[in-house]
């Protein structure tokens, strides 16, 4: 190595010289220039080579040795915009379960697409005007096999879909909010969802309807099929996704903002959201309310949540709504205990049980009970959760009794 540095060196100096001695009738001024700037530059460069020490050959590798270093799987950043002022992030999920369910007289083994943590792609774009100003796209899509949300026993799983979540635009400015306008949440879209537990995008939150929805209640007489799981609990969380024009204030008040929106159809809706640190605690909340314009579904609603994670790991998480169907109101209650601690190196453990009522709501004296059990185990280098949960379903009527729906599922969300 130190000969083929040294003759570099010398064929480079020789070319140095000639450079430096050619006469200006050969090259004109400017040429003569950059090449003697090129030359001192190698020049440099090649100094700096012969004062560093060289490497010194180590032993050979190992046969269990890994072939290529562990930092070459870091996945290269290779997205780029049609654009050159946008910043575009490709991202999404595939979200699987396998659940075993059980009506009181069948079962079935249920291959599908987790409704809530549901596979997506999504492709989001910012630019930045200034320092104030920012604006932003966001293009979402579900692609699902086979929703757990409408998936029942014995059902054929039916075409892949594909879905609009959003397709919006929206402009931000740090002293007066953001303006959102597209299809896109709503504002009061998971106010009743508030959740800390580390267990919400999998199984154990307030929507019950999403694991198991299309399991039907069997009639404890008659065997025959009634309200589905998803039709009997509604967690009333405000206006969903929609065509909407939304507006949300900046955070002031140590984690306080305000939402609004229109949609669509002239239904509306608004929001206050709170998150914030009080010491080593965590706490969100938010709380909603929904007109629907008498638009079909219900006429107005209620509702809010709240979850609190302490330094321990130890969390608990509560909501509740209520919504005006015309000739009567529906109500539910919810309340989740969870933990998350480390167990493992790989990442974070959470566990949460929880229990769920519903009042009146697919028909006056209808009541609708659940109760679950869920741990999650999040595996960082893999960007997955790994999940397993259990869950009770039972649902009456003033003229009916049906058997419970019993529930296990176990899954994974791969986040890219």
């Amino acid at each position: 190595m130190t000969t083929f540095r040294s003759t570099t060196a010398a064929l480079l100096t020789g070319a140095a010289i000639a450079a430096f001695a050619l006469p200006a009738s050969a090259q004109s001024a400017s040429e003569v220039d950059a090449l003697r700037a090129q030359v001192k530059e190698l020049l440099t460069r090649i100094e700096k080579l012969e004062k560093a020490p060289s490497t010194p050959a180590g032993p050979p590798a190992s046969k269990d040795a890994p072939l290529v270093a562990a930092d070459a799987f870091k996945a290269p950043q290779v997205t780029q915009s049609g654009n050159s002022r946008v910043k575009l992030t490709l991202s999404g999920q595939i979200g699987r379960v396998v659940s075993l369910v059980d009506d009181g007289f069948d079962s079935d083994l249920i291959h599908a697409d987790n409704a809530t943590a549901s596979s997506r792609i999504r492709l989001a774009g910012q630019a930045k005007l200034d320092d104030q100003w920012t604006a932003g796209t966001d293009i979402e899509l579900e692609t699902s096999s086979a929703s757990t949300r409408s998936t029942g026993i014995g059902t054929d799983s039916g075409a892949f879909s594909v879905n609009e979540r959003k397709v919006e635009f929206w402009i931000q400015h740090k002293g007066l909010g953001r303006l959102w306008v597209g299809q896109g949440d709503t504002a009061s879209n998971q106010t009743a969802e508030v959740d800390l537990s580390g267990t919400v995008t999998m199984l154990g939150y307030s929507d019950i309807g999403q694991a198991f929805g299309g399991v039907a209640f069997r009639n404890t007489r008659t065997r025959a099929a009634s309200a589905t799981v998803n039709t009997a609990f509604n967690n009333f969380d405000g206006l969903h996704r929609e065509d909407r024009v939304r507006y949300d204030t900046p955070t002031f008040g140590g984690g306080l903002q305000l939402s609004t929106s229109v949609t669509e159809g002239g239904a509306t809706d608004g929001a206050i959201r709170y998150n914030a640190k009080i010491g080593d605690t965590e706490v969100a909340a938010a709380v909603a309310y929904a007109d629907n314009d008498s638009r079909t579904g219900f006429d107005t609603q209620s509702n809010g949540s709240v979850s609190v994670k302490f330094a321990s790991g130890f969390n608990v998480t509560a909501a509740a709504g209520t919504r005006d169907l015309g000739p009567r109101n529906s109500d539910f209650w919810y309340g989740k205990v969870g933990y998350i601690a480390k167990l493992t190196p790989v990442g974070a453990s959470s566990f949460s049980v929880d229990y769920y009522k519903q009042k009146d709501l697919t028909a006056a004296g209808a009541d609708a009970e659940a109760i679950g059990a869920a741990y999650v185990q999040t595996v960082d280098a893999w960007a997955t959760d790994l999940y397993v949960g259990v869950r009770n379903h039972s649902y009456d009527t003033p003229t009916a009794d049906f058997k419970d729906v019993f529930g296990v599922v176990t899954g994974a969300r791969v986040r890219f």
